[in-house]
């Protein structure tokens, strides 16, 4: 595996977050990091006080969407979060994407919902978002209500497979 920094960065360039982890998969349109809650702190955003977890998240590289899946420390499934954003891209050991506030967020069972409406509204005002970054977090949203909805990629029981071989010591199980 390969370590990286996730960079988390708001439409007007700021950063909301820095993070180590480790790069474990690279299918077409995504680089998958795992965050693993003993060797990897995030920098610069609130993280509260929760149980700590095993955390995948799936960048889009090529869509306006990224995804963070939350375990537990034996591998049971937390929740998920959809976050609407640009495009990212890797250069060299750093992962970067822009986070358009909206989010569906991912309950065990399955039930869904999206959040930060209001926040989402708030800030096309006031760090001026584009017609396109508009565009962008709708889309986003809207792909990942479907992702998750029709069980597809990752939802499909991949970052479920990512987990079991990361706590299995062998990699990534197929």
């Amino acid at each position: 595996m390969t370590r990286v920094i996730v960079r988390k960065l708001k439409f007007d360039g700021s950063v909301k977050y820095t993070w180590p982890g480790d790069l474990v998969d690279s299918p077409p349109g995504w680089a998958i990091v795992h965050h693993d809650p003993e060797r990897h702190r995030k920098v610069g955003e609130e993280t509260g006080d929760g149980e700590p977890a095993h955390l995948l998240h799936y960048i889009g590289l090529e869509g306006p969407l990224s995804l963070l899946f939350a375990y537990s420390l034996d591998g049971g499934f937390l929740e998920a979060k959809c976050d609407a954003a640009l495009p990212g891209h890797r250069e060299g050991e750093l992962i970067e994407f822009v986070d358009l506030d909206l989010d569906v967020v991912v309950l065990p069972g399955g039930q869904h919902y999206v959040r930060d409406q209001e926040v989402f509204t708030e800030r096309c005002v006031s760090m001026g978002y584009s017609e396109e970054a508009k565009r962008a977090a709708h889309l986003g949203i809207l792909h990942g209500l479907r992702m998750v909805r029709r069980g597809a990629f990752p939802f499909n029981g991949h970052a479920d497979a990512v987990v079991r071989g990361l706590l299995s010591g062998t990699g990534r199980e197929e």
